[in-house]
């Protein structure tokens, strides 16, 4: 298990350390006249950190690279901006390739390992905990492929700082360490964070009623019908909403899924014990009520008549099986960072017990989805692939995917909400379709012309324009999602501290902010979005820059 090898011992108060402490030792001007630097210009504090790397590296410049990027109108330009920045130094040159998400994410997991040569740019949905921001990303056990830490990177220090902020349970120690976290990961830099994403849902007003804005991208399409957080949504005589995604879905197997648009396209197959709401609140889900039997150990009721869409009917096993199934995965640490066992106390109660104290065990919950038994082995049918078949006991069935085109649901009309004063027992809308379209451009003229009802993350020079046209709704909130640069750190030269931290003062981001994305977001100097305003608030974003980004 992964979180076995931590221990659950008193947390140590810890020091971020000192960023250039071991390369000042060794000489970086003596360094580099081992090394002919006649192409790169040495003007700035960014350019000098890159020189001492390269010398540290022994690698003489132009030291050829590749910025890789999906295929995206907004993220190329973007890519332009960076590789100007970098080539100008004399120390970089550099190549742009657009990848299709699929090859892209592909590409991300298997990087370390065919030690690939190029700087990813990429994003990043956290959620609504500071954990979700970086344990996934920078934690050297969470290292590909049974993590995310694309870049293998590894820092003692940074992985005490995340394992310090799981443990603890007070709020105000929670909020400085993952602020002495974020001081240690930009001095570091094993990426660059460029900006935080704003939450941009588009509909047509003629025929979407009352729709909300969630501010997570994987919870997009919660506004359909989420009688757990009190929303829902009707259509003008329709019964089909019409909606879109970014690019194919290339896993519905929750333990698999490693991309928003795969969340996007299932939050209304599958169902957790909790959600969170619209305002950030936890909420019962598949549980009634729960209570905190001591430090570690939980128990949870849950719900009556709850059918799983292939017929099972949910039991405390399904939950023990589900929360175990995460072993070995890609999202192991989902569950493992804080799961020991759990004892099946009656068909309806189940006890959870965590290998050690977890601050965000709620919130955690959120993100483990309940499947049936016959997607764990085979009990009652045939084995059933949930990569290709989502079953969860959600408002909306699985219909039927056309790679490339669509990604079709229907209304589960044993769903187990009865109704209450705010939401109907029976989801308004019949079929949920979301059509497949990639380029921002594409979505923008298919809602348009009227061929969907919905999409969200549109160009966003097109905001202002739909803004001002009382023809559609358009819904805007600052979410848990992050633009971000990940360097190969397995790969010199970028596995020298010095390099990475260079190149994320030349990172063009008021320009990109600006040119690219018309102002929608907010620059990002740190992992945690403003969204958990007390872990990453203006004045402290604005002191992690002053100290380590801006060379002015």
């Amino acid at each position: 298990m992964a979180g076995n090898s931590v221990g659950s011992g008193e947390r140590t108060r810890l020091r971020r350390r000192s960023f250039l402490t071991h390369a000042g030792a060794l000489g970086g001007a003596g360094l580099a006249g081992c090394l002919s630097f006649d192409s790169a210009t040495t003007d700035g504090p960014a350019a000098e950190l890159i020189e001492e790397g390269f010398a540290a590296a022994d690698i003489e410049p132009p030291f050829e690279t590749t910025i890789a990027i999906t295929q995206d109108e907004e993220r190329n330009r973007f890519a332009q901006l960076l590789q100007s920045e970098l080539d100008e130094t004399g120390f970089f040159d550099v190549e742009i390739e657009s990848r299709d998400f699929g090859s892209h994410v592909e590409s991300m997991l298997a990087a370390a390992d065919t030690e690939e040569n190029a700087i990813f740019v990429s994003s990043w949905t956290g959620g609504w905990d500071p954990s979700n921001y970086v344990t996934m990303l920078f934690h050297s056990e969470n290292r590909t492929p049974n993590g995310l830490n694309v870049g293998h990177y590894e820092n003692e220090t940074v992985d005490e700082y995340i394992d310090a902020g799981l443990t603890e349970t007070d709020s105000d120690e929670r909020v400085e360490t993952y602020r002495n976290l974020q001081n240690e990961l930009v001095a570091d830099s094993p990426a660059s964070f460029v900006r935080f994403r704003e939450a941009t849902h588009v509909w047509n007003g003629d025929v979407v009623n009352d729709w909300q804005t969630y501010p997570l991208q994987p919870g997009s399409y919660y506004a359909v019908y989420a009688p757990w957080a009190g929303v829902y949504t009707e259509l003008e005589d329709e019964t089909e909403f019409v909606g879109d995604l970014g690019s194919d879905v290339t896993n519905s197997d929750p333990v698999e899924i490693n991309g928003v648009v795969s969340s996007q396209a299932t939050a209304l197959v599958y169902e957790q014990l909790v959600g969170i709401d619209f305002d950030g609140e936890v909420q019962p889900m598949l549980a009634t009520d729960w209570e905190q039997l001591d430090a570690t150990t939980y128990r949870f009721s849950l719900r009556k008549g709850v059918q799983f869409h292939n017929g099972e009917a949910l039991t405390a096993t399904h939950v023990k099986r589900s929360l175990e199934r995460y072993e070995g995965t890609t999202r192991e640490s989902d569950v493992y960072d804080w799961y020991e066992n759990s004892t099946v106390i009656d068909d309806h109660t189940i006890e959870i017990s965590c290998w050690r104290e977890y601050g965000p065990f709620e919130t955690a919950l959120f993100n483990v989805s309940i499947v049936p038994l016959a997607a764990i082995d085979g009990e009652g049918e045939a084995d059933h692939d949930l990569q290709t078949k989502p079953i969860g006991t959600g408002p909306y069935r699985f219909v039927e995917h056309e790679s490339g085109s669509h990604w079709r649901l229907r209304r589960f009309d044993d769903h187990w909400f009865a109704g209450d004063e705010t939401v109907p027992a029976t989801p308004p809308i019949e079929t949920v379709t979301l059509e497949i379209i990639t380029e921002q451009s594409s979505r923008q003229a298919a809602l348009e012309r009227g061929d969907l009802h919905f999409s969200y993350n549109l160009p966003s020079a097109s905001l202002s324009d739909f803004e001002a046209n009382d023809d559609y709704g358009v819904g805007r909130r600052v979410s848990g999602g992050f633009d971000m640069i990940l360097y190969p750190c397995y790969l010199p030269p970028f596995s020298e501290p010095s390099v990475r931290r260079g190149c994320n003062m030349l990172v063009p981001r008021e320009r990109t902010l600006e040119t690219v994305y018309h102002g929608i977001g907010q620059v990002a100097y740190t992992p945690i979005s403003p969204l958990l305003e007390d872990y990453a608030g203006e004045s402290f974003q604005k002191t992690i820059a002053n100290e380590y980004v801006r060379s002015d």
